[in-house]
């Protein structure tokens, strides 16, 4: 097995522990989680002086992003939600003005209506919330697995700002990663204060 495969490997089953570790976190717990990252974002220099937000509509396995995306519609921002391409693995974000418009997308995931009119240029005024399962010390992440966060960053992350959002419990001291995995400058979780890197 070669270097890729094995990397690979290793985070297909840290994927599965950590899936199941969130499955056992209770509710109350995970609600009060969601609510103090949504906070920490909210007032975090790189959200304040951010023109447009690319966000993401969570998933079950996710940090909880429902409240936030609501705030951030209301603060006059200009919200960007991710429409993925299965066939290249790339992300595209759209605008959203209004929850009630997000629609079924790929994977079920809900996105916004996908026009050339709401399509977003990412520059620098854009803030990007990045989803995480978990993070380690050095600022990798570990994330759904399709490599769409990956290869964003690979194209814009010189351009844009990064914020990666995750519970505390889920950092970790080391992750595998290859030549692919991007790293994140700075991660926001439940806790007081941030994980910010070099």
């Amino acid at each position: 097995m070669n270097e890729k495969s094995t990397v690979k490997s290793q985070k297909k089953a840290l994927r599965a522990e950590l899936l199941a570790k969130r499955c056992e976190m209770p509710s109350a717990l995970r609600e009060a989680a969601d609510a103090a990252i949504a906070e920490r974002v909210l007032s975090h220099p790189d959200y304040v002086q951010a023109e447009t937000v690319f966000a993401y509509v969570s998933m079950p396995h996710e940090v909880s992003t429902r409240a936030l995306l609501g705030r951030i519609l209301q603060s006059g921002k200009r919200l960007g939600l991710p429409v993925c391409d299965p066939k290249t693995h790339t992300l595209t974000f759209y605008r959203l003005d209004a929850p009630d418009e997000l629609v079924t997308g790929m994977y079920r995931i809900p996105v916004p209506p996908v026009s050339e009119e709401r399509r977003l240029t990412p520059d620098e005024s854009t803030l990007v919330l990045v989803p995480m399962l978990a993070f380690d010390g050095e600022g990798y992440r570990l994330g759904a697995g399709g490599g769409y966060y990956d290869r964003f960053l690979a194209e814009y992350g010189q351009t844009v700002r990064t914020l990666g959002i995750c519970y505390a419990e889920n950092r970790l001291t080391h992750l595998p990663h290859d030549a692919y995995d991007q790293k994140i400058p700075c991660c926001v979780t439940e806790q007081k204060g941030e994980e910010q890197y070099g």
